[in-house]
């Protein structure tokens, strides 16, 4: 960035006419096309005939002062100029910090993902049960065919490849367990706790502040594999509070409009497709929109919307949003269950 700079002022300098001591004003400006102009006015002469020698030292005396007025004049903007690139390169090394917290902060948060992916493979790992299946190289798909080759020991953990060896994505871990004669799926994630929301400032509804990354053991493309050769997967979601709005994203980042027990696109809970949604209503028409038991948003009863998640083009869960906690009597807590997957 480049300036110009004109430094305006008033000034005198005095210079000796014959016994007295006589003034020359000076000052700068800008003229009409920006430049910088320096003006002398010089006092009456003494000396009728210009031509006399002691106007001749007069005018020399003048020109003197004019050149020593024009060299600091000439040096303040050399230092008014530098000042303003060293004021610059701070503006410039303030970016630079600015954008280097950032990418640290981003950072940060990937490394706490792939610590969390890490204990809970490392917890896997040590309760790993993989039976006598033959060739190594011919790792079942699923908890269905480990059941079908040797069995195995409910809610214990195997390694299986969803999508056959050497290709896709690597073989990954999962849990099996039978349920009514069904060897099922289930992958873990970092936030089946049942977990509080409260967090000060997050007022707005619309804006889902507070935010929950759901980490699964695996990697979202080796769950999507299981996924895809699944006929049914479904994974149970519940908020319980007294206020708090709520909405979870999809695999692939979008916002999902219906809550556990709902179909997709309806914007209700289970209670509001089925119609059974509680809780006083507040809305200003007095009537409610019967969406989810949450909804009453009274601050005094704590309530329940909790249900299967279990459209297939959206599993699995990967961030849990809430909004409107900020009062003090506004306070949630959320559960996410095991994503599991039928044959």
């Amino acid at each position: 960035m480049k300036f110009i700079v004109c430094l305006t002022f008033f000034t005198t300098v005095g210079f000796t006419s014959g016994q007295s001591t006589q003034e020359v004003r000076a000052h700068s400006g800008y003229t009409q096309d920006g430049q910088c102009s320096y003006t002398f006015v010089l006092p009456p002469s003494s000396v009728q005939q210009c031509g006399s020698g002691q106007g001749e030292v007069e005018l020399q005396q003048i020109r003197e002062q004019a050149r020593a007025f024009i060299m600091v004049t000439r040096a303040y903007v050399r230092i008014s100029l530098t000042l303003l690139s060293f004021l610059d390169n701070i503006q410039w090394l303030a970016l630079q910090m600015r954008d280097l917290q950032s990418n640290y902060q981003e950072l940060r948060q990937q490394n706490d993902v792939l610590e969390q992916r890490l204990s809970a493979l490392e917890k896997n790992t040590k309760n790993t049960t993989q039976p006598d299946l033959g060739d190594e190289n011919n790792i079942p798909s699923s908890c269905a065919e480990v059941a079908q080759r040797s069995g195995f020991n409910n809610e214990s953990f195997y390694v299986i490849d969803p999508d056959g060896p050497d290709r896709g994505v690597l073989p990954m871990v999962v849990q099996c367990d039978v349920v009514e004669g069904t060897a099922i799926t289930l992958i873990g994630h970092n936030s089946e706790a049942r977990t509080r929301v409260k967090v000060t400032g997050y007022e707005d509804p619309a804006a889902g502040t507070y935010s929950k990354n759901v980490t699964c053991w695996d990697s979202i493309e080796q769950v999507r594999a299981v996924v895809n050769q699944s006929s049914l997967c479904k994974q149970h979601i519940k908020s319980y509070s007294d206020k708090p709005v709520s909405w979870w994203v999809t695999w692939d980042g979008r916002q999902a409009d219906y809550w556990g027990g709902a179909s997709p696109g309806s914007g209700k809970c289970a209670c509001g497709q089925s119609g059974t949604c509680t809780g006083r209503c507040i809305s200003p028409t007095g009537t409610c929109s019967g969406r989810c038991n949450c909804d009453a948003n009274d601050g005094r009863t704590w309530s329940e919307d909790s249900g299967f998640l279990s459209h297939k083009d959206d599993l699995p869960v990967t961030q849990l949003r809430f909004g409107d906690t900020n009062d003090w009597d506004e306070e949630g807590y959320h559960t996410l269950g095991k994503l599991i997957c039928y044959p």
